[in-house]
């Protein structure tokens, strides 16, 4: 399920996607197969809505350069150096909560989709139209956003623990993330931490990710990551993020059965 095309046209697509799928739905006539044709096509571009704007985010706090086809690593802050206003930082957090606010609509189908759209297009800078989403093929990643195994696992923790909040790692966890929490219809905040693809030493917590994560301070938070495979990774951002909550749990959608980390909860155990 690779992927490469504009924000301008991710965004495009997937408001003409929405309100096919709507169409078809009401429609007596509709054919399922194209249905499941569009579903898919507005599935795979989900993520992008949010992973733009999370790119955007750290670029602002970590005074990296906006460019629109280069994603910046951390480590370069130190030599480009550059300073982003107050205002931009802001405007940025307040953009990355609304993206999120914007791909759970997608996801749901909401009725009030061109009201969501029409509001987040009067947050977004015009500069951002342009950057470019890529996405290469992940099996694992794809496998562990499948509906089934998500229904699951939300299943299992309203059952069992109720969180109050799902924080997730991303980039992976954004499309599996996004399906947890309108199961659970409960609010999602999203951490870059990205130790394979993006090389993250550690999770890229803000300020900003703070206060705003701080609402939850006396609440359950739910940490979770889509693939377990050694464990690393949700090891690393429990150790960093459970102390912003008063209860914390870990879960993931597919374990290894291998991994030396075994979170709370994970919707399936295999050894593939």
């Amino acid at each position: 399920m690779g992927l490469e095309e504009s924000y301008g046209d991710i965004l495009a697509q997937a408001g003409d996607i929405l309100g096919r799928l709507r169409a078809t739905a009401a429609s007596a006539e509709a054919e399922p197969a194209e249905a499941e044709r569009l579903a898919v096509r507005l599935y795979v571009r989900a993520p992008a809505l949010v992973n733009v704007v999370l790119n955007y985010k750290i670029c602002v706090e970590h005074g990296l350069p906006l460019h629109p086809t280069v994603y910046y690593e951390l480590a370069e802050a130190r030599r480009y150096r550059v300073e982003h206003p107050i205002t931009e930082l802001e405007s940025a957090n307040r953009l990355f909560r609304a993206s999120i606010e914007l791909a759970r609509a997608v996801c749901r189908l909401d009725e009030n989709w061109e009201r969501v759209f029409s509001s987040f297009r009067a947050l977004l800078p015009q500069e951002l139209l342009r950057f470019v989403y890529t996405s290469g093929p992940d099996r694992y990643t794809w496998r562990a956003s499948e509906p089934a195994k998500l229904s699951s696992l939300a299943a299992k923790l309203a059952a069992s623990y109720a969180p109050d909040l799902i924080l997730a790692a991303a980039h992976g966890s954004i499309m599996p993330g996004l399906l947890l929490a309108e199961y659970l219809k409960i609010p999602l905040y999203f951490i870059r931490f990205s130790m394979f693809k993006r090389m993250d030493e550690a999770p890229i917590v803000s300020l900003g990710d703070e206060v705003w994560l701080s609402t939850w301070r006396e609440g359950k938070a739910l940490l979770y990551d889509e693939d377990v495979a050694k464990g690393t990774t949700l090891e690393l951002f429990s150790e960093r993020l459970s102390p912003l909550f008063a209860q914390t749990r870990t879960a993931c959608s597919i374990r290894h059965a291998g991994s030396h980390y075994k979170p709370d909860f994970a919707a399936k155990v295999w050894w593939d």
